[in-house]
């Protein structure tokens, strides 16, 4: 059981880091800002997810002879069985063994599993109580579904019970969560008062300028891997398929192939952007930044653009040594953002930034680009 919930908050922990900026793209394009709360909310939510896996599935069966034989289990589908196992427990060992026997400590724990269930998703979700009930009880019976069939077929026999009992437990413990986000502080902004504002314009800080540039970042590596797989896919189509074996001097020219393409898709995630529309870069524009309009040319705004972007770019793809001196640029660009939130490509181009959505910009932001 212990290494059942290390590697749940483990596994939890990963998918909340892989899907950080996904999902603060997500928040600013639905709530307009980055939610610090809720995305504790949601990460709670994927160490929760992987514990219910953790704790329903694992440990998997072994594919070894004779394991089904001594192990293979049978649905339970008497739904008093618990009660009918406390009465015999107790008229044979006494009231006193109920608190120390499995077969209570089994059906605690089940209804233990389920209440986070009615608490984040009533939280986080905000669906309708009666929702969530449902939800909590297709959820169990998906799990119990899950058993049965040996993870769909998936094992060599179904080795852990399906219950019947366990969906009135897990039900229960979702009725119990449910009841705990009424009465705990919310601590968490609800959707409406985040839609509400979703709109309206927001102080440029540093921090949305640094989640701004990390998420340049993803984009550019993003660009970067899709570049180099389409090409190396051309590449292998041209030269008799996929499944074809290459020479070594293919395998040369495909990983130059790769090489470009790669390079190209990366550059020109940081060249076009800042032709179109306000010039603001990938990352800037997800958190809705972008440069102060009437106050910079097309041509500044590229020179912006390469200053961080393009020059990490042309270091990376230069391969050693020039890649060692990313690391050196990166940390320039974070000390520039930390005293100034314009950061250094605006500062050394004189552009001004402001909120996207700023209609008319203050004198602050103007006084910014001079």
């Amino acid at each position: 059981m212990k290494s059942q919930f290390l590697g749940s908050i483990l596994v939890g922990l990963t998918v909340s880091a892989v899907l950080f900026l996904p999902l603060v793209v997500w928040q600013y394009r639905r709530y307009g800002r980055f939610d610090a709360l809720r995305m504790l909310w949601t990460a709670a939510g994927f160490v929760y997810a992987s514990a219910i896996v953790a704790f329903t599935v694992f440990p998997l069966p072994e594919f070894t002879p004779g394991y089904c034989t001594a192990r293979a289990t049978t649905p339970l589908l008497d739904p008093l069985r618990f009660p009918k196992e406390l009465i015999d427990l107790v008229r044979a060992e006494g009231a006193g063994a109920v608190l120390s026997d499995w077969l209570v400590w089994e059906f605690a724990l089940n209804m233990v599993l389920f209440i986070p269930f009615g608490l984040i998703v009533r939280r986080v979700f905000e669906w309708p109580r009666g929702v969530v009930l449902a939800a909590a009880f297709g959820t169990s019976l998906l799990i119990e579904f899950t058993q049965l069939t040996g993870n769909w077929g998936l094992a060599p026999c179904s080795y852990r019970f399906a219950d019947v009992t366990d969906l009135f437990t897990n039900t229960t413990g979702a009725i119990i969560g449910i009841g705990l986000e009424r009465i705990t502080p919310r601590l968490l902004s609800n959707k409406a008062h985040l839609l509400a504002q979703r709109d309206r314009a927001r102080p440029v800080t540093r921090g949305r300028r640094l989640l701004g540039m990390l998420l340049d970042s993803w984009y550019l590596s993003l660009a970067a891997v899709i570049g180099g797989t389409i090409t190396s896919t051309v590449y292998a189509i041209g030269h008799g398929g996929t499944g074809q074996e290459l020479t070594p001097a293919q395998l040369l020219e495909l990983e130059t192939w790769i090489f470009h393409g790669a390079a190209l898709t990366a550059l020109a995630t940081v060249v076009v952007p800042a032709f179109v529309t306000d010039g603001a870069s990938l990352g800037q524009r997800s958190v809705y930044l972008a440069p102060v309009p009437h106050s910079t040319t097309r041509w500044r705004l590229l020179a912006r653009a390469l200053i961080i972007q393009g020059t990490s770019t042309a270091l990376l793809f230069n391969g050693f040594p020039w890649v060692l001196f990313i690391p050196v640029l990166a940390f320039v660009a974070l000390l520039s953002v930390v005293a100034s939130a314009r950061g250094l490509s605006y500062v050394v181009t004189g552009c001004g930034i402001r909120d996207a959505r700023t209609l008319f910009p203050d004198a602050h932001e103007i006084q910014a680009a001079t």
